[in-house]
């Protein structure tokens, strides 16, 4: 059996210190106060059973560096830092409990700030709510506390500058130089709720210490990683890109500014602040939560070549965080390249405009969806809309020149190839491809918009496919041209200028939704973009306008549908209700009879249509008779 003696707070009451020796079980072979106790009166078969606050628990830490005694901890009110970093049960019989059944002590790391000794965190920077999840008495009271720390997140924040020395994992010297939001730092990670979620791989006594940087490069991601920690927090899940993790053996912060900082939740300041871990260390437990925590050799480091540097660092100190993130001067650069360079007409663009436009004149006739979507993949239109947009926000007339020659040239290029098609097609039926596209609405708008926010943000984004965003242009853009050609092939103006006006509204649509995308990227300041803003909103609030009215006959067109399909009149029950036209109204429409009907009861039928939906209509009336089963 253990020898254990009870070390208590010297502020204890007589009354509470026999209380809490009478719920020690079994009892401790001796009780001392803090004040009274002297080290080297204990060997290593020894253990101290310690219920103390934190500035006393790190007295008690110095006092013994040099003992051989054991020491365990139990829950004391002020024992907030070292319960965390330590991992102490918080009830005092289970903490007694571990101590009793503790077979020997495992090495662990303690880290030390400045040479302070910390028992949990060292937090640098003052907007780290976000990090933890305050203890709550109930759930309710846990609910209001993160939702108070969320809403922080949308005031303004403002990045600081850092210098961070250290080790890396071949063990050499390296130094970053960035723009953080703050830094956190722990001598184990599972000590720590935020390190547990997002990092696998530390040991209690693997030699390091281990700091996150937050450097977020918009409000946006930072709401999202917020609403992520504090709500929905994943154990393990990939760390964003704008955090970076480094574990070194010793690192050095230092800023141009005060650093503001907490060390286990008391405040300062400093210019310089040096992280590294004790060298000579307390034979102390940890809670058995630590313990059984599997040790893996993690990481030196993760994504500390993600954060900002150069230029990047620069423009972001320069102002405060903004909602969503601004493209760097290189990014633009790469990206206004590019976007000059598809600006341009090509031979390889011109054979795939007449191809895919072929290849969607082809479906359209035979009705088939699958052969469309295939001309949607080889189309490539995106290129020059895309310029086009970016052209218009910063009103780059060349760019806006060059774009708009390049997409005349393809709309060309695919009618005439849709038109000789047409001419040698012996095949002239309004099908349901082709319906779809001479009567566009505002979901059309929908559409081209989603499709252009797709085609900017894929442009912007390296990692992201623009063969897979080029087919949601295409999707707005091919049929409507396809079919415009077919029009002019059958001299059908009607189906000619419903496709141009569905092509010209996509068009209007993807480029206004790709100049504001780009926008919100950061690719352009608004009093540059604003003119150009302007004129797109305003050709395609010109647009617009039929659309909605279009839009409104649709509307009203299934409510009339809607009213009628399944009714049931003294004649019969109306199936299979259409629209043939709206003005004047005229509707096909099959009735279901149980008899034989003359042309006095189709003039009733007409006449009771009418009453159910307040209107004259003209009518073709299909008869189905209903016929019972009869028995043999």
């Amino acid at each position: 059996m253990k020898k254990i003696t009870f070390v208590y707070d010297p502020e204890t009451e007589q009354e509470k210190l026999d209380e809490l020796v009478e719920r020690l079980d079994p009892k401790p072979e001796n009780h001392v106060s803090f004040a009274e106790l002297d080290p080297t009166e204990y060997s290593s078969d020894d253990w101290l059973a310690c219920s103390l606050p934190d500035f006393l628990l790190k007295e008690l830490v110095e006092l013994v560096k040099d003992s051989e005694v054991n020491i365990g901890l139990l829950p004391h009110p002020k024992m907030e830092q070292g319960k965390k970093g330590f991992g102490i049960n918080a009830t005092l019989e289970k903490a007694w409990q571990e101590i009793q059944e503790a077979e020997g002590i495992p090495n662990v790391d303690l880290m030390q700030v400045n040479k302070e000794l910390t028992f949990n965190s060292l937090v640098i920077g003052s907007s780290l709510s976000i990090l933890y999840t305050n203890s709550a008495s109930n759930f309710f009271e846990g609910l209001k506390i993160r939702f108070m720390q969320l809403l922080k997140l949308f005031r303004k924040v403002k990045l600081k500058p850092y210098t961070i020395s250290y080790k890396n994992g071949s063990n050499d010297e390296k130094t970053i130089k960035t723009a953080a939001m703050g830094i956190l730092a722990v001598a184990h990670c599972e000590s720590n709720l935020i390190f547990r979620r997002v990092i696998q791989g530390s040991g209690l006594d693997d030699g390091r210490v281990h700091l996150l940087i937050l450097a977020p490069k918009s409000l946006f991601s930072l709401i999202q990683f917020g609403l992520q920690n504090l709500f929905f927090p994943i154990k393990g899940g990939a760390l964003p890109q704008f955090v970076g993790y480094i574990s070194t053996s010793e690192a050095i912060v230092s800023s141009s500014e005060t650093i503001d900082f907490a060390l286990d939740g008391e405040e300062g300041k400093k210019k310089e602040l040096t992280i590294s871990l004790v060298e000579k260390k307390a034979k102390l437990l940890l809670g058995t939560s630590l313990i059984k925590a599997e040790e893996i050799n993690g990481p030196a480091e993760i994504n500390t070549n993600l954060l900002p540097t150069g230029r990047l660092k620069e423009e972001l100190l320069h102002s405060y965080l903004p909602w969503v993130r601004h493209a760097t001067t290189d990014e633009f650069k790469d990206l206004f390249s590019l976007l000059r360079k598809n600006a341009q007409t090509g031979s390889s663009y011109l054979v795939l405009m007449a191809l895919s436009t072929m290849i969607a004149t082809f479906g359209l006739f035979g009705d088939s969806a699958p052969v469309v979507i295939g001309a949607m993949i080889l189309a490539p239109l995106m290129g020059p809309i895309i310029s086009l947009a970016m052209g218009a926000l910063r009103q780059d007339t060349l760019l806006i020149k060059n774009s708009m020659v390049t997409i005349f040239w393809g709309i060309v290029l695919g009618l005439i190839f849709s038109i000789l098609i047409t001419w040698i097609t012996p095949l002239e039926d309004l099908n349901n491809q082709i319906t779809a596209r001479i009567r566009p609405n505002l979901l059309d708008l929908g559409i081209a918009i989603a499709s252009g926010i797709a085609g900017a943000y894929a442009y912007s984004k390296e990692e992201i496919s623009k063969t897979l965003a080029g087919v949601a242009i295409s999707v707005a853009l091919v049929p409507p041209l396809a079919v415009a050609g077919i029009g002019i092939g059958w001299l059908d103006w009607n189906v000619f200028w419903g496709a141009m006006l569905l092509l010209g509204t996509n068009l209007a649509g993807i480029v206004m939704a790709a100049s504001l995308t780009f926008l919100m990227l950061g690719f352009s300041p608004f009093r540059l973009a604003k003119r150009g803003l302007l004129i797109s909103l305003g050709i395609l609030i010109a647009i617009a306008l039929p659309l909605g009215l279009t839009f409104n006959k649709m509307v009203e067109e299934n409510e009339i549908i809607q009213g009628l399909s399944g009714k049931e009149i003294p004649h019969g029950l109306l199936r299979q209700v259409k629209v043939v036209q709206m003005q004047p109204l005229k509707l096909s429409v099959t009735i279901l009879s149980e008899k034989a009907l003359d042309e006095q009861d189709f003039l009733e039928i007409q006449q009771e249509i009418e009453e159910e939906i307040g209107q004259s209509i003209a009518l073709e009336l299909t008869l189905g008779v209903k016929i019972d089963s009869v028995e043999k």
